[in-house]
């Protein structure tokens, strides 16, 4: 921890004083703000002065883990949002709740920020748990992933599993999806937009490096310029790849979605990438989008004919059995996953959209 509390109640933090008075201060009692149990100071000529429990403890503090990469990049970020004249504080107590989060912003509105940054991995229930408090009491989380976290595979391909699609961003409704990284080392960001989930772990998206020394804070969430056209063949490749992929180990659901092409009479190399769309709620659904679009089109949409009616109920009871609870927690959006694939087949000219909702078929299945 980068700050601890001196007998007398003052919270002191290493790394804002000279060596000489941090020798002074190694005469002094320091006590963990979370548990109350004693600390020493670690400081030295490679190391960033910080607290550790004298002993091994049961602790929030202790519980995170902090390696000196984190810490690091913590006070960074810290004198980073200082020198921009915000009124920051390293790991504060929140009230009314055991929560420190790495950094407070607060905003001259009146308003909080709780900028957490996570370089190491997280449970779900830890995940949600600090979320949960922080909603309660009307704190904004950004959460930063550490730069040793970013796994770029290629220049439009970042590696995000499922347990990193949890941190995933949409400030607004007009805003792209986005995951924001800082390294410490190279004391700079990344900031991944425009992202296109594939229901796997490669994943589509757009890669945009800044100096820590460039940026200011609200920069971090301004829309960036987006490479529509390179965007749109990364995605079309991954669809492609999928379907003549050999599929000796592929799991369950894809076997499964397999032999329903079958079984209705069709083959695998029938099925038109054009179909395959990216929409920006995938998270909601537990399969890829090649599963559940397919499944649509031959339950629903294939059987319908030209001039047919088909409702968004209807489309929506298929996909229930794909639907998920797990869902990012700082993306609001309200479109079910189906309702923006059916916009986009809308805007193709196969379908459109009645006043009363339901969608009219105008041509026929592109296979």
């Amino acid at each position: 921890m980068l700050q601890a509390q001196l007998e007398d109640g003052r919270m002191i933090m290493l790394a804002a004083y000279r060596k000489e008075q941090i020798q002074c201060f190694r005469h002094a009692h320091f006590f963990c703000p979370v548990c109350r149990r004693p600390v020493k100071i670690r400081a030295g000529k490679k190391i960033i002065p910080h607290f550790a429990h004298v002993h091994i403890q049961d602790c929030e503090m202790e519980r995170k883990g902090e390696g000196f990469y984190h810490l690091r990049g913590k006070l960074q970020l810290y004198h980073w949002l200082k020198m921009q004249g915000y009124t920051v504080n390293v790991e504060e107590r929140i009230a009314n709740a055991h929560r420190r989060p790495d950094l407070l912003v607060h905003a001259k509105d009146g308003k909080k920020i709780a900028i957490e940054y996570q370089c190491a991995s997280i449970s779900d229930d830890e995940l949600m748990s600090r979320n949960e408090v922080y909603q309660q009491r009307g704190i904004k989380a950004v959460w930063i992933l550490g730069g040793n976290r970013l796994k770029r595979t290629s220049t439009y391909l970042l590696h995000l599993p499922k347990r990193e699609q949890r941190f995933l961003m949409k400030q607004k409704p007009n805003l792209p999806l986005q995951m924001l990284y800082y390294c410490a080392d190279a004391q700079a960001f990344c900031n991944v937009q425009h992202i296109l989930l594939t229901g796997k772990k490669q994943t589509v998206g757009q890669f945009y490096y800044r100096s820590l020394q460039q940026t200011k804070f609200p920069q971090l969430f301004q829309p960036l310029p987006k490479y529509q056209q390179a965007i749109d063949l990364a995605w079309e490749r991954l669809q492609s790849r999928t379907t003549a992929k050999p599929l000796t180990y592929a799991p369950r659901s894809v076997k499964q979605w397999i032999m329903q092409i079958y079984e209705k009479g069709y083959f695998l190399q029938d099925i038109p990438v054009s179909i395959l769309l990216p929409v920006e709620a995938q998270y909601s659904l537990s399969v890829p989008p090649f599963i559940w679009q397919t499944d649509l089109w031959l339950n629903q949409l294939h059987p319908a004919v030209v001039g047919e009616n088909i409702t968004l109920a209807q489309l929506l009871y298929t996909c229930r059995r794909w639907e998920t609870a797990i869902k990012p927690f700082a993306v609001h959006t309200t479109k079910h996953p189906v309702e923006t694939y059916m916009e986009k087949l809308c805007q193709a000219g196969l379908f459109e959209q009645n006043q009363d909702g339901s969608y009219l078929k105008k041509k026929a299945s592109p296979f």
